[in-house]
């Protein structure tokens, strides 16, 4: 899958490796380590996994006894606490003049922003005044945010129309997806978008066999059990209690299976309650926080990892799943559907609970076509960050020529690319 891209960024990684140029880019976001979500893990791993001839920077929030210990640089500006999330800093850069001076007085090319707020429109106004381009990737179907906070279309379109124009501003936007990209433009944004895949830095073990084996040693399992999974926060918009209600329907019926949920959120204590109320304590295990050894024996040991969130815009366990060759089920019409085929690399369902519970019925009855799903997945959807990485930094350069070719390179410091 996607060979000639993943052929086409080699070849360009290649040809600029063999120049001798760095590309020098800044890299930000409001919220960063040590919180952690799939903005904070794309952002971070394309940082981890660009090629040597891009030399790139960091920007996120202070953070109160957190120590950067990644092998790029970080800058760190002025943030504030949010009161109603317990553990978040959002960033406050406009009112950081030593951030603002030491940027400006670095000798970048290129400056990538992951979300539209404050950190982006103060680095809008800088690259402007470096002569330099801006970019930007839409990763949040805000709109589902902030409805779900001002209730009323009149209240949050306004809003949304103003990301739209921010996101305007930009040289280039980038978008998992085309589903996602659409979803850009329904802002109100009619520029340019360019779609570079998110990847996974897990690969899957030599011997997935063994990492099966160290699963049931680890959560208990018999190996004749059926087992599902799923990976990523605990917070409601996950929907894991959506599951739970199909999962329910399912040993009613008899079936036996276990299912195993990965991560931590503020959700957690009102899931339990939920698994309990349903008369799943047996067949539920919250594993908390995993650890990538950890996830490699959950993903080798899952036949298919049910998956209904409708807010996630691409969900970068879909990816990962598909490197463990593990199937998944999502909602059909949803974002993280988005790229699947019904019945060749995953299972997908209606938005209600009984069509969800006959897709897994499916699954737990037809166990040699279920691994061909997964099989498939893994051909067809996994993506490395290595992968992801080479294409973004191919588009980079190629901003950074239409760039200069457009605006000239009076502005900018001499250096770079």
């Amino acid at each position: 899958m996607r060979e000639n891209e993943r052929e086409t960024a080699a070849a360009v990684v290649e040809t600029a490796a063999e120049g001798g140029k760095k590309l020098r880019i800044l890299v930000a976001l409001d919220v960063y380590l040590p919180n952690m979500d799939g903005v904070v893990n794309c952002m971070r791993n394309l940082l981890l996994y660009y090629p040597d001839w891009v030399e790139a920077t960091a920007a996120g929030p202070k953070a109160k006894n957190y120590t950067d210990k990644d092998p790029y640089p970080v800058l760190r500006y002025k943030a504030f606490h949010v009161p109603f999330l317990k553990t978040v800093d959002f960033g406050f850069p406009s009112r950081d003049k030593q951030f603002v001076r030491r940027v400006m007085e670095m000798d970048l090319d290129l400056i990538h922003v992951h979300a539209p707020f404050g950190v982006c429109k103060l680095l809008t106004k800088i690259a402007r005044a470096k002569g330099i381009p801006i970019v930007a990737t839409f990763h949040t179907n805000y709109r589902m945010v902030f409805k779900k906070i001002l209730l009323l279309k009149c209240f949050y379109e306004p809003y949304i129309r103003a990301l739209g124009r921010r996101y305007g501003k930009m040289d280039e936007m980038f978008a998992g997806t085309k589903a996602t990209e659409a979803q850009l433009r329904s802002f109100g944004y009619t520029g340019s978008c360019t779609i570079v895949p998110f990847g996974t830095s897990l690969k899957e073990p030599a011997d997935r066999t063994a990492y099966a084996r160290m699963a049931n040693e680890r959560f208990g399992l018999d190996e004749r059990e059926r087992v599902f999974c799923f990976i990523g926060r605990i917070v409601k918009s996950k929907r894991v209690q959506f599951t739970l209600q199909a999962l329910a329907r399912l040993k009613k019926k008899g079936y036996a299976f276990r299912f195993i949920v990965g991560g931590m959120g503020n959700y957690e204590a009102a899931l339990k309650r939920k698994i309990r109320k349903l008369g799943l304590s047996d067949r539920v295990i919250m594993a908390g926080f995993l650890t990538d050894e950890e996830l490699k024996m959950v993903y080798s040991r899952a036949c298919l990892m049910p998956f209904p969130s409708i807010l996630d815009n691409f969900a970068l366990v879909k990816v990962e799943a598909a490197a463990f060759r593990t199937p998944g089920l999502y909602l059909r019409g949803s974002n993280t559907a988005f790229g699947t085929t019904e019945m060749r690399n995953a299972l997908l369902a209606e938005n209600n609970v009984a069509d969800f519970a006959d897709k897994i019925e499916w699954a737990l009855t037809h166990p040699d076509e279920l691994a061909q799903l997964g099989e498939n997945a893994h051909d067809d959807l996994y993506f490395s960050w290595e992968d992801s990485a080479a294409m973004q930094a191919r588009e980079y350069l190629r901003v950074v020529k239409e760039y200069r070719e457009k605006h000239g390179t009076e502005n900018r410091k001499e250096g770079g690319v």
